[in-house]
Formats: C-alpha cells, sequence, structure tokens
C-alpha cells in the first residue's frame, strides 16, 4: 500500500509540474516573489546587435489601427503581412509592427454583426494605451484601417491610408540613418507572472530636443472573430495585438518616460505584471505569445517632432 501511494503521489506531483505554464528561461529563485523586483534580471535574453534582427540597425515602427467589426481591415492586414513577409522583397526584419484595436469598430457588442449571432463580437481586445492614443491621434474620425508610419504626419492624415505601405514603409527605411539604438535585456518567471526587463538606450549621433521611451506588451496569434470584406470568420488569426503598456497595471504610461539624455548610453529598468496589468486582464494572456515592444519618440515638448519615432525595437519574452 505505501509503494502506491508513493507511486501516485510522483504522478500527482508529474502532472503538477508539467501543466504549469512553462515559459523558457524561468528564474526558479524568484519562483515564489509575490511583489514586483526592484533590481535588474538575473537572467538576460538580448536581441543580437547583428543580423536580421539586429538592434544595430534602424528600424521603423508601423501601427495598424483597427477593429474587429472592421470589414476592410483584413486587407490592411494582408498587407502588413506581405511588408514582414521574409519573402516579400521588402526590408524584412526593419518593421515593427503592431495592431492596435481600438474606436468605434472594436467596442465590444452583444449585437448582431455581419449576420454572426448575437455575442460573436462582445470580446474586448482594446487596451487602455491604444483607447488614448485613437483620441490623440484622431483615428476616429479618420476611419478604419488607419496606418500610423513612426507617427509622421498624422495631423494631416499623411501615411495614413493602409494602400500606401507598400510604398512609403520600404521607402522611409531606406532614406532613414539609425540615430538611436534600443538594446532589450529581459527575465521572466511564472509564479507569479512578472517580467522585469532592462532597456539600453544608446544615442549612434546626438539629436537635437527632447525625447521619450514608450514600452509595450504585444501579442501574437490571438484568435478572435474578424468582420471580412464578405462574411466574418470566427478563428481570425490576429498578430502583434497591442495588450498594454508599462507603467502601472490599469493601462501603463500612454507617453513613456523621459530620456534624460540624447547622447551617450541610458538605461531604464521596468517590470511588468501578467496577473494584474491593464486591470487585471494580463492575467489571460499567453505569455509564451508575447513581446515586448519599445520605441524613442520626440516627445510632447519637442518642438521639432513631436510624437515622431525615431527607433523602434521588439524581442519575445523569455
Amino acid at each position: 500500500m505505501k509503494l502506491k501511494n508513493i507511486f501516485f503521489a510522483i504522478v500527482l506531483f508529474a502532472i503538477a509540474v508539467t501543466g504549469c505554464d512553462k515559459i523558457t528561461n524561468p528564474i526558479l529563485p524568484h519562483a515564489q516573489n509575490s511583489t514586483l523586483p526592484n533590481t535588474p534580471p538575473a537572467f538576460r535574453d538580448s536581441s543580437a546587435a547583428i543580423g536580421t534582427y539586429g538592434y544595430g540597425q534602424y528600424k521603423l515602427l508601423l501601427e495598424d489601427c483597427m477593429g474587429d467589426q472592421c470589414s476592410n481591415c483584413p486587407l490592411a492586414i494582408r498587407i502588413a503581412d506581405s511588408l514582414l513577409s521574409p519573402t516579400g522583397g521588402y526590408p524584412y526584419g526593419q518593421i515593427v509592427m503592431i495592431e492596435e484595436n481600438m474606436g468605434f469598430e472594436a467596442i465590444p457588442t452583444s449585437s448582431v454583426v455581419a449576420g454572426a449571432k448575437a455575442g460573436t463580437f462582445s470580446g474586448d481586445y482594446n487596451s487602455s494605451v491604444g483607447d488614448a492614443w485613437c483620441k490623440k491621434f484622431g483615428i476616429d474620425a479618420y476611419g478604419y484601417p488607419a496606418g500610423l508610419i513612426n507617427r509622421l504626419g498624422y495631423s494631416n492624415n499623411m501615411n495614413l491610408i493602409y494602400t500606401k505601405w507598400l510604398d512609403s514603409v520600404p521607402s522611409i527605411i531606406q532614406h532613414t540613418q539609425q540615430s538611436v539604438a534600443i538594446n532589450i535585456h529581459d527575465s521572466c518567471w511564472t509564479s507569479p507572472r512578472i517580467i522585469g526587463v532592462e532597456f539600453q538606450i544608446t544615442f549612434v549621433k546626438p539629436l537635437s530636443g527632447t525625447y521619450a521611451l514608450e514600452t509595450l506588451i504585444v501579442e501574437d496569434n490571438v484568435v478572435f472573430p474578424q468582420v471580412l470584406p464578405s462574411g466574418y470568420s470566427l478563428n481570425f488569426v490576429h498578430h502583434n495585438v497591442l495588450r498594454g503598456a508599462f507603467g502601472n497595471n490599469t493601462g501603463g504610461i500612454t507617453t513613456g518616460i523621459p530620456i534624460p539624455t540624447t547622447s551617450g548610453t541610458w538605461t531604464s529598468y521596468q517590470t511588468y505584471d501578467f496577473t494584474k496589468g491593464e486591470n487585471g486582464k494580463a492575467a489571460g494572456w499567453n505569455m509564451a505569445n508575447c513581446y515586448i515592444v519599445a520605441f524613442v519618440y520626440g516627445s510632447t515638448g519637442n518642438t521639432t517632432n513631436p510624437w515622431q519615432v525615431v527607433q523602434a525595437e521588439m524581442i519575445k519574452v523569455e
């Protein structure tokens, strides 16, 4: 009987261990922490300095502003996918794309949409920071889908037309030299679901004006219903969905944090709570599909290029 009890104990232990939400390279010594860490991560996973995704090259930020009830939005997604494809003939690896669900086309509804059953589009895929940017950049007034390319010319609707992405994006990349490098080191453990991230900002060449660092969580391969040009899909695969910003558990900081210098290297250490983040919605995100996005932009006090993004970076949560 004792041997039988030992056997079942071993089986239960194995089930408990294998049933955990496994993340690559967890920080085991911190597995029982119940508060946010305040020291740099012990395990570092840095994006490479060189190569296709290296942080030592210029990268552009493409924001696909859309909604699950927008019938033309899948067309914009198709264009974005072609830009990100390694066989598309475009500057593969130099584009950081985010899908931002926002505005009137993304408001959860229990009504019947596009012939679907009531409640099909009741899911909430918005984010606090995305909603704030929707108002700031006037996306509702412009209409969906819309695209922000480095947030250039948003005030006069320049670069918002998604059908021009195939021409605008490669042209900007080919004619822009890197001025800032963003090197991201991150660490993660599963209980609690908290990551600590170190952002190293290096000014490759001195810049004038004031700048800020925005840091975000996005999730890839999120499946939820989407209205199509004809009908709808219950299992549409969405890529790099904006989930929330670093900063606090109620939506994060919309304007990021000020960068105190425009030369040399500056480091910022930040944390994200995947249990309490975005008013608790973070508890339902799949950390294995999540990425960290960071970008440097001209802050609101920058009279030369307010809101204009000068460099973006993205690495996988590890």
